[in-house]
């Protein structure tokens, strides 16, 4: 397969398995702010190194191993290591739990894109600016196009739609 062949194929694999890489990575660090940011440096690993992939293996314990590796250089680079075996044991969870459930997350996913696109434009624009490209204060309420005192409130009432959209969506589903 043509190199950029496979890192379209690595970016709608990590697409799909965002959430479950990032959950190890959370479950590694703790820290949800740098989880996000060793997840930025973990899919550029993983485009780096799709010609390396095995389509015959699944992909998310091979990417979970990247992300293990950044973490770990991460903490290499900090001289830190994990101190605690509760947190070890966690590790060890994020990692079953990601096994063992292929479409984890899966239902909420297609709930949340089907709840996202009946919310009015202002307020997918707001969750792409928040959650996708990870805008925040000042910087969110300019680019939102909203009052830097009300967003807050307004990102806690989309989030409460969309909490409410989605349970009712899973729930018609089942």
């Amino acid at each position: 397969m043509h190199n950029k062949e496979q890192e379209f194929e690595a970016f709608l694999n990590i697409t799909e398995n965002r959430s479950r890489i990032l959950a190890v990575i959370i479950a590694m660090v703790q820290d949800f702010s740098v989880a996000e940011d060793l997840f930025q440096e973990t899919v550029l690993q993983i485009l780096k190194s799709s010609h390396l992939y095995d389509k015959d293996r699944a992909f998310l314990p091979w990417a979970c191993g990247i992300a293990r590796n950044v973490v770990k250089r991460h903490w290499r680079k900090l001289k830190k290591q994990p101190v605690s075996m509760a947190q070890e044991i966690l590790i060890n969870l994020a990692e079953l739990a990601v096994e063992d459930d292929p479409d984890l997350w899966r239902e909420e996913r297609v709930a949340l894109h089907h709840c996202l696109k009946k919310m009015p434009d202002r307020f997918q624009r707001l969750f792409i600016l928040r959650y996708a490209h990870n805008y925040k204060g000042k910087e969110l309420s300019e680019r939102a196009d909203i009052r830097a005192g009300s967003i807050r409130t307004t990102l806690a009432r989309l989030r409460g739609k969309l909490r409410q959209c989605i349970s009712m969506q899973i729930e018609v589903s089942q």
